[in-house]
């Protein structure tokens, strides 16, 4: 429905005696309402940006994991001692760049702190990764072929120790990388789907990011409004069609 002084005027009759003036933390700082949502939804969309950016690169990193997993697992593409070399580069490759990129979203660079720390689904994200090496005997396994867990969590490849390796017991190294690769595979899928940490979050932040885009297109549009129909017929509707976005959106 268009905004137009009609619907505002229905609206703030529900809410004529609204006092909107602002309490925060102990301290009372008087705005006008339109002022202070518009303040309102402009720091929570900062926010949500925020946030989404951490999700959209964390999920472009299990993107990129996931298709190094599959390849682990690729006969086609673990015939030889090259093959070998080439996959498990382009996977521990992979695993550091989401590795960091959820570090850095829950514990920050040192100098401030994560975009997502506190955010329960980004810890959840970041304990699935760390599962991926955690489990059974893998962090030992892969060493025995030249790939090492150094003390920031990510991966390094030797690349002689693992043609060495794989010269004298293939097999042996492909049933690790096989066995790994689809636990990444499998790790990968699950936070990538609808219904997880990854792509449930990217989803509903992209949502909120538009809702909250429009919520700031409508109070542009209300304060254009009253400036064409004068400040005082805006004092007499703005705090009962501010009171509305506010009751509506949850601020």
């Amino acid at each position: 429905m268009a905004t137009t002084l009609s619907t505002i005027t229905q609206t703030a009759s529900l809410y004529r005696s609204a006092d909107l003036a602002a309490t925060r933390r102990g301290s009372s700082v008087t705005a006008s309402p339109l002022d202070a949502a518009s303040q309102r939804v402009t720091q929570q969309l900062s926010s949500t940006v925020v946030q989404l950016s951490s999700f959209s690169q964390i999920k472009s990193g299990f993107d990129s994991l996931q298709t190094a997993a599959k390849d682990l697992s690729d006969a086609k593409k673990t015939a030889t001692s090259a093959d070998v070399v080439k996959v498990a580069q382009a996977f521990t490759s992979a695993f550091n760049t989401t590795s960091k990129a959820v570090s850095l979203a829950v514990s920050g660079d040192g100098k401030k702190s994560g975009a997502l720390a506190g955010d329960g689904r980004a810890t959840l994200v970041s304990n699935d990764l760390k599962s991926i090496l955690s489990s059974g005997n893998n962090v030992s396994d892969l060493k025995k072929i030249g790939i090492s867990k150094k003390t920031d969590g990510t991966l390094s490849v030797d690349t002689t120790a693992l043609q060495n390796a794989f010269q004298a017991n293939p097999n042996s190294v492909k049933d690790t990388l096989s066995r790994i690769g689809k636990q990444a595979d499998q790790v990968s899928a699950r936070e990538l789907a609808a219904t997880g940490s990854v792509g449930g979050s990217v989803n509903r932040l992209t949502e909120l990011s538009k809702n909250l885009e429009s919520q700031s297109a409508s109070l542009k549009s209300l304060g254009s409004i009253f400036q064409d129909n004068g400040q005082s017929s805006a004092n007499s509707l703005v705090s009962g069609a501010i009171k509305t976005y506010l009751q509506i959106f949850a601020f």
